[in-house]
């Protein structure tokens, strides 16, 4: 994958945009044939050859040499807007200095890695053997390294821009094997199964029922709905407030809202609980999108 995480400006930037990409149809070019009318005949206009003679001496063009758009660079952000301004009709040129995709959040094959970090120079044949081991000389795509290792929520608008954009057929997604916390010291799965929440020891029996109550209130939320609520006014209510009327206690408030709901500090804990709410649905509804997901 060569994703790369970006600010929530730029995603809200980027789901307006493909909004309005599924509102709108491809937009035809200047040069493309006109319908015929009549007997139904298409009249197309035989179009004439480009003439480069404007271009400096020793310069060649790029492709046919006609473009709308030219994006410089292939990280996300110009890959995904490529994308976006293709499927909108547009004739797209991107160009990089660099003989991958990915900008500086590529994932590289052994050669581009070895490249990328020895000043260009071009491994030797003993830089293959000595990684193959006992099993022999590596293949150059027998490992593919991220330079910016990538987490992104399977549900997520993120992956939804990429299905849409179908830059999902140049990107493998692997699924992480699980997801981890560590409770005085000792390092415990995160349960994402019935079987796995009730063998659990990441809490009591009387804790394992308040925090189902928890989950079953945020399934049921709906923020259009006012009978989902239960009473509750989320968009002034804190995330605390929230915690406090489940009776959760301060362990299972750090597992929420760090383990599910991903927040990097409890800054969260004086925010509407709406936003909590949001991001823990994201989490659910992200671990039951694939079957037998091992994470979200």
């Amino acid at each position: 994958s060569t994703l790369q995480p970006r600010p929530p400006s730029l995603f809200a930037e980027l789901r307006t945009t493909m909004a309005a990409v599924e509102d709108t149809a491809p937009v035809p070019r200047a040069n493309e044939a006109a319908a015929g009318t009549g007997d139904g005949d298409a009249a197309a206009e035989e179009e004439a050859p480009t003439d480069f003679a404007w271009m400096p001496e020793g310069c060649v063009p790029m492709a046919d040499g006609e473009y709308e758009v030219v994006v410089m660079g292939t990280g996300f952000t110009e890959c995904l807007l490529s994308g976006l301004l293709a499927i909108m009709g547009m004739k797209v040129l991107v160009v990089d200095r660099n003989g991958y995709y990915g900008g500086e959040a590529a994932s590289l094959n052994l050669t581009d890695l070895y490249k990328k970090f020895m000043n260009g120079e071009s491994p030797q044949a003993d830089f293959f053997a000595h990684i193959g081991g006992a099993s022999g000389p590596a293949a150059d795509r027998d490992f593919n390294v991220d330079l910016v290792p990538k987490f992104i929520m399977a549900h997520g608008n993120l992956v939804k821009i990429l299905l849409h954009t179908k830059a999902t057929r140049y990107l493998d997604f692997k699924a992480v094997e699980g997801s981890y916390v560590v409770k005085k010291g000792t390092v415990c799965k995160i349960p994402v199964t019935g079987t796995e929440v009730l063998a659990s020891g990441l809490m009591t029996l009387f804790e394992k029922r308040r925090f189902r109550n928890f989950l079953l209130y945020m399934a049921d939320y709906d923020e259009s709905e006012p009978a989902t609520h239960k009473g509750r006014d989320l968009k002034t209510m804190t995330a605390a407030q929230l915690y406090a009327a489940f009776g959760l206690d301060k362990y299972t408030q750090e597992f929420i809202g760090h383990a599910m709901a991903l927040y990097m500090n409890d800054e969260y804990m004086n925010q509407p609980a709406i936003h909590l709410i949001n991001a823990v649905q994201l989490y659910a509804n992200s671990l039951t999108h694939y079957e037998n997901a091992p994470s979200p």
